[in-house]
């Protein structure tokens, strides 16, 4: 008996070129699907003021990232001069809380040691594919502050790809609803 593996395999040996570039492009429209709603940005005012730290994702090496707690984001930007300034929320997270000692320092190394994400594939295919146009953007927040409450409102507000379970309770269902998540 032939496996299913092997069928597919075949069946996809049998796509000419436009049908293998369209299902390239596919499996990135699959696999980072996007929600731009303005309605949503409006919990924009549910944050406190925010000072961000920007660090690309290829050149982190030297820099020190702080051991605090915070909120971080990681954004896909083409960065060339002949393009203008652009962004891509594809993910949104938090290190430490109320309840957590976990610091910005120690999250960012999650993401450059492949145990820290092996298990969370959408976040592996973002660093396979994405690592040279990715940039990581952190704000510490005061101890005690409750940090899921800032990553909540930054999940409901760009709704990226790559999260899962970040969003508020209403916003995870309307996604459910619409096959986001």
């Amino acid at each position: 008996m032939v496996s299913i593996y092997e069928e597919l395999d075949d069946g996809a040996e049998q796509f000419d070129e436009n049908e293998q570039r369209e299902a390239y492009l596919g499996f990135f429209k699959n696999s980072f699907p996007f929600l731009l709603c303005p309605a949503l940005f409006r919990r924009n005012d549910d944050l406190p003021n925010l000072n961000w730290v920007k660090v690309k994702y290829s050149d982190h090496a030297g820099h020190v990232f702080p051991d605090q707690q915070g909120v971080y984001m990681f954004m896909v930007s083409v960065d060339s001069q002949k393009l203008p300034s652009n962004s891509y929320v594809m993910y949104v997270g938090k290190a430490g809380d109320t309840d957590s000692s976990n610091t910005i320092s120690k999250r960012f190394s999650d993401y450059v040691n492949v145990s820290g994400y092996k298990k969370r594939p959408k976040v592996k295919k973002l660093l396979k594919y994405f690592s040279e146009h990715l940039f990581y953007y952190y704000s510490v927040l005061p101890d005690g502050a409750a940090t899921s409450v800032v990553e909540q409102a930054l999940a409901d507000i760009f709704v990226p790809p790559c999260c899962v379970m970040d969003f508020s309770g209403e916003v995870r269902s309307l996604l459910r609803g619409v096959r986001i998540i």
